[in-house]
């Protein structure tokens, strides 16, 4: 029983370890993202926290206007910092997708950027009722 409890107890202290290394990495990565990373994270947050009543109302009225521009570009600016930290291809693609998306609104083309949303709700349903049709086939 004595040796069951110290080897439990050494794989406790190696994952430890790696949790500390893994943490470390971290708060490395945040010291070093970069100045241009942080000031893309600050314009996106003011952007998200400045548009958000605006954007609860046009999407009460199920409108899409300037608001949902202003979140589009705030989320590429913080999903930018994002990628500057961890896993940049994907995050910085993301950021790439939404100020594409966000193109649209920005040339006064509400009704193009409203066929890309029905197109991602479509895309979203079929890949859902693919996946549920695979599972029940599974089980």
């Amino acid at each position: 029983m004595n040796g069951r409890y110290r080897n439990s107890q050494t794989w406790l202290y190696i994952l430890a370890l790696i949790g500390v290394l893994v943490a470390i990495y971290f708060v490395y990565q945040l010291l070093t993202a970069g100045l241009q990373a942080y000031l893309a994270l600050i314009a996106g947050v003011m952007l998200l926290i400045g548009n958000f009543p605006d954007l609860v109302r046009s999407l009460q009225q199920r409108r899409i206007d300037h608001s949902m521009l202003n979140t589009l570009i705030g989320l590429g600016l913080v999903a930018y910092f994002i990628g500057s930290i961890v896993f940049a291809p994907l995050f910085w693609s993301l950021s790439i997708l939404m100020l594409i998306a966000a193109l649209p609104l920005t040339l006064n083309r509400a009704s193009v950027a409203k066929a890309y949303v029905n197109a991602g709700r479509t895309l979203f349903m079929q890949a859902r009722h693919l996946f549920s049709r695979y599972r029940e086939r599974t089980m």
